[in-house]
């Protein structure tokens, strides 16, 4: 391929343009809580931020099945109603979920903050949890909505919405010196994530007059996989990801949770602004060409070209000024983040590549061989108990070792899936 049909080919990537004005929104969404934590991090002490990583990390855990994972399935059918009975099959489960976690913190609110050595003051975080879970899981069936409906602009959108609300909230409490500003932003941000997000599923064919009591029983029969093959090892992935932030704060401090939630939320960037993009729209891309048996090699390779150079540039800007970048951007006090990142770097460059490619798997209808990867990260990742006496750089060091191994082993898995998938092309057209 010559350079000029190389570069009319990119112009006219439908899959490059969703993911640009995906990535586009996102990138603006971003940039305003990145703003603000310039300012917020030389207001309030570091025990605030890990209390909140601590919050955000249970939300993680907990909102990965809170609908049953039958949100993964609003995309596929091929009849809009039947779409849209799994989006109201997910909302009720996710109602009945978050009532009975409700009920948990209130029986056992002493012994789970006493487990997770988390301060009487941050008792508060835990009953912002159900809320935070139900409004993140809903959003996130709205999204598959959209995704079906190529509302790519829509997304960007209610991310801006997003971003935009919990800002000015956190703003306008930090002036009361309030040290809940942060949760309480966070918590209006995503109230306002749904209120654009139903606004635009509706736009797009998002109705109640598609519910049908027969169609609930239907879709919930018919896409029973989900639950079944890819609860507990989604269950088990989200622990992976959110314990060491929990085990962090319990073997060491909230205070050093805080620093390792810094080094996140800067590493982060990219998994933030960009892998989701893309991931979003090649799922809906790859759904529809396997649907008609086409090649999808050109569209992934495009896409590994891009988040490889953006991997490789942020393990070099990270391994060299990490720590000055740091206490340049937050104050000296949070240097000891730029000290985290660069040993963290590694792992987060390539969880970049994997999560920018997760679609593979359920484009292509390979639940199990994913759900095969959940299952032993879950047990390499639970392996970090066993290293809890070890200095907190040390631990570290093991954790971002365990991280690469399970990364490398899911990128062997994409790739075998594409090559098996190609091979099989070809032999049809030959």
């Amino acid at each position: 391929m010559t350079r000029k049909e190389l570069l009319l080919s990119l112009k006219n990537s439908e899959l490059l343009r969703n993911t640009s004005i995906l990535i586009t929104g996102t990138a603006i969404a971003q940039l305003i809580p990145f703003l603000l934590h310039l300012i917020f991090r030389r207001v309030y002490s570091t025990d605030i931020f890990g209390a909140y990583a601590f919050y955000m990390s249970l939300i993680g855990i907990l909102g990965a099945i809170s609908c049953l994972k039958y949100e993964l399935a609003i995309i596929l059918p091929h009849k809009d109603k039947d779409a849209a009975n799994i989006f109201f099959l997910t909302v009720f489960i996710n109602i009945v979920f978050n009532t009975l976690l409700i009920i948990v913190l209130i029986i056992w609110k002493t012994s789970i903050l006493k487990f997770f050595n988390l301060s009487e003051k941050f008792s508060e975080y835990l009953f912002f949890v159900p809320l935070g879970i139900f409004f993140y899981s809903l959003y996130q069936s709205i999204n598959y909505w959209l995704i079906r409906k190529k509302g790519f602009l829509p997304i960007s959108v209610n991310k801006f919405v997003r971003r935009g609300f919990e800002g000015f909230v956190q703003v306008v409490f930090s002036f009361f010196r309030n040290s809940h500003a942060i949760i309480i932003g966070d918590f209006f941000g995503h109230f306002a994530n749904i209120v654009s997000g139903l606004y635009q599923g509706k736009k797009r064919g998002l109705s109640l007059s598609y519910l049908s009591r027969v169609k609930l029983k239907y879709v919930a029969s018919k896409y029973s996989e989900f639950p079944k093959l890819n609860v507990i090892p989604s269950l088990m992935s989200a622990i992976s990801f959110s314990l060491p932030v929990l085990l962090i704060n319990k073997f060491y401090s909230v205070e050093i949770t805080g620093f390792f939630d810094l080094s996140k939320l800067l590493l982060s960037l990219p998994l933030a602004l960009i892998a989701t993009s893309i991931s979003n729209v090649l799922l809906q891309s790859i759904t529809e060409k396997f649907k008609v048996n086409r090649s999808i090699k050109k569209d992934l390779l495009l896409i590994l070209g891009i988040v490889g150079s953006i991997g490789a540039l942020e393990i070099l800007v990270i391994s060299f000024s990490g720590v000055e970048l740091f206490s340049l951007l937050y104050g000296k006090s949070n240097g000891f983040s730029g000290t985290i990142s660069k040993i963290l770097v590694w792992s987060y460059a390539l969880s970049f590549i994997v999560a920018s490619f997760s679609a593979v798997f359920i484009a292509m209808n390979k639940i199990k061989l994913l759900s095969i990867w959940q299952v032993f990260y879950f047990i390499s990742i639970l392996s970090l108990f066993l290293f809890k006496n070890l200095a907190f750089l040390d631990f570290l060091k093991v954790f971002v070792s365990i991280e690469v191994l399970c990364y490398l082993i899911s990128i062997i898995f994409m790739v075998y899936i594409v090559i098996n998938y190609e091979r099989k092309l070809n032999l049809k057209v030959s």
